[in-house]
This record gives structure tokens, sequence and C-alpha cells, in this order.
């Protein structure tokens, strides 16, 4: 199976109208970023920052929106790059944000680049995703706004199972494997056997990065004396930006000094939980997976808990990535035969209780 292929397309390149419809998609609505992969290769990454604006006196004289502005219960937002540091941004970090605009938001940015009538498979954290509501609730606005198929949700580290079970030549389908998707505000600890979640070693921890990159911001806020936004810290570490002020670049080592000191602090806590989840080195697995946007950054210190431990090449898209798979297994009919992405026949079967909304 291959997902190599980052070919992107602006938003808004064409119209609704002359966009293909019936694609695969794995959509993962992040706390830091959205990621979307769809069956012919193309992928989307935006941070899942949303800010609302005031409504703007020239679109009376018919001047085109921003392609990355949307309208959510009569509030217009921009969502992605330009939100950060906005002083209007939504905080996303809350235990129900799903049902909140700035979801609502982000889904229909998504809805530029996802063709209508497509297949959507997207995921939850675990401790919602275990209540029935939740997941209907955002099977129902994933449907509605994305005017999609079939959509089926998943929790948040069993996309990244699919992905890494279909990354690996040597997986059984019966061998038990553990994945530690670290996000931005949560840590997923996820047990499977093949087709089976282990429910009683699987936990979903409130863990995540966030905190620690809005530690930083504050911190630089207060000595800087202008308002730095977490995504500028997290871009810092990422080698994507600079932080500024009076016309200066401040010490990119001193962020990562200072990001490295808390980082070590955030995974001992995340080992303690993962020893009392596991065990010391998790002797029951065969396999221990670390993935998602976080990933990256705690990994260096996590590493040791298990020998052999795995740090996924794709460890931000990995649940995007699987929920692709999945998609796949839902509706195998939907695939383009000469698309250049494949999929593992072999892949183990969809996950028990799945459910689908069906058009």
């Amino acid at each position: 199976m291959s997902h190599t292929s980052t070919k992107r397309r602006a938003n808004g390149e064409a119209s609704e109208q002359k966009r293909p419809t019936g694609k695969l998609v794995g959509l993962d609505i992040g706390y830091g970023h959205t990621k979307i992969a769809m069956h012919d290769g193309t992928r989307h990454l935006f941070p899942s920052a949303v800010a609302a604006i005031p409504p703007s006196t020239v679109e009376q004289y018919g001047a085109p929106v921003a392609d990355d502005e949307v309208v959510v219960e009569e509030i217009r937002c921009i969502v992605g790059h330009r939100a950060i540091a906005h002083p209007d941004r939504f905080d996303n970090l809350h235990s129900v944000w799903w049902i909140l605009p700035q979801y609502r938001a982000l889904l229909q940015q998504a809805a530029k680049v996802v063709p209508p009538q497509s297949v959507v498979v997207t995921g939850l954290p675990l401790q919602a995703y275990v209540a029935s509501q939740a997941r209907e609730l955002v099977k129902n606005l994933v449907k509605s706004i994305l005017k999609a198929k079939r959509v089926f949700v998943a929790p948040q580290g069993v996309g990244a199972y699919y992905y890494a079970y279909g990354q690996s030549d040597s997986l059984k389908e019966n061998q038990k494997i553990a994945i530690v998707d670290i996000g931005t505000r949560t840590t997923e600890c996820i047990a499977m056997a093949g087709r089976e979640n282990l429910p009683t070693h699987s936990a979903g921890l409130e863990l995540g990065v966030s905190d620690l990159y809005h530690t930083v911001a504050r911190e630089l806020s207060e000595k800087l004396e202008r308002q730095v936004d977490p995504y500028e810290v997290e871009g810092v570490i990422r080698r994507e930006r600079e932080i500024r002020a009076q016309g200066r670049g401040y010490d990119p080592q001193a962020i990562d000094n200072r990001v490295s000191h808390l980082a070590a602090a955030r995974a001992q806590d995340i080992r303690h939980r993962l020893v009392g989840l596991w065990g010391e080195r998790a002797p029951e697995f065969e396999l221990v997976v670390f993935c998602g946007g976080g990933a990256h950054l705690l990994f260096p210190f996590l590493k040791t808990y298990r020998e052999g431990a795995v740090l996924l090449p794709e460890a931000q898209f990995a649940n995007a990535l699987g929920f692709l798979d999945i998609a796949a297994m839902m509706a195998p009919e939907e695939l383009i035969h000469d698309a250049p992405e494949t999929h593992d026949s072999g892949s183990p079967a969809l996950p028990q209780g799945a459910e689908a909304v069906a058009g």
C-alpha cells in the first residue's frame, strides 16, 4: 500500500459543478490541524484555526470572498493560516468542540476540496467516541456539510492502526498492536488485535502538546511585549516560520530548548500512563507504534518505553490515511482502478460495531 503522493490543489480551484464525485476520503479534524487524504493521492493540510471577522462592506460591490473564508450561523470566519494570531481566533481546546461553530467552519473549508457524494471516514477522540450521541452528531454534520454519500466515524488511533498494518509486511491479523496517537489536546492509547479493539487496554488521555506551546507562547508574549500565538511556537519547532518582534527574529534555539524541556516532562507523564495501561515495555504486544502531530516532539523521550518502538513516517497523516483505507473497505465499488493509490487487500476487516450514514 502506497501513500507517497503529496499533490495539493488550491482551495476554490474548480467549481463544485466541475469537481468529480464519489471519491473515498479520510478526514482527520484535529484540535491542531485538519488533514484530508483522498484515494487519488491528493492531500490537504491546514491549521484548525478559525477566527470570527466582521462583515465587510466590499461584499456589497461584488468583491470575491477569500478562499479561506466561510460563513457559519451568519458569522463570517477565516480558516487556517490567516486565523493564526488573529485577536478573535476561537479556542479549539474544548472537550465537546465538535458542537461549536469553529468545528463547522473547518468542515465547510474541507467541503471546498472534498467532492460531493464521497464516502468519508472521520474520527473522534476515544473518550467522545464511546458516547453514541457524539458519533451521531458528527456523522450527521459531516454528511450534511460535505454532501457525503456515506460517513463512518472511528476512534482516533484506529485509523493509524489500519495505516500501520498496511505499511508492514510482517504483521499478522491476530497480533496485538498498541498505538500511541499523540495529538494537540489528547493522546489516544489504542490496543488492537486484528479487527477487535481491546477496550480494557485502550484509553483516551488529556495529555497532548497544546499546553506546552501555550506555556511558551505566554512567556514570549510577556518578553516580546506582543501577543504570541501557540501556533507560532509550533511553527518554529517545525521550522516553518519564525517569531518576530520589533522587526527582529527571536532566537529559534532558545524556543527549541524551552519546548524540549517541557516535552521531556510531558513524555514522562505519558510514559507513566502507558506503564499503568500496558505494563512496563508492553510485553503482550507485538508492536508499539507512535503517531500523531505531537509524536515527533515527544518520541525522542518515549522511544525507550519499548525496544523497537516505531514512529510512523507519516505520523501526522496516519489517521487520515488509515481512515482512507477503512473507506476503501467500506465502499470498494468507489475505487478508481487507474488511480495511483492502491489498497492492500490483506488489510484486517472493519472494526466491529461499524455504523455509517447512507444517503
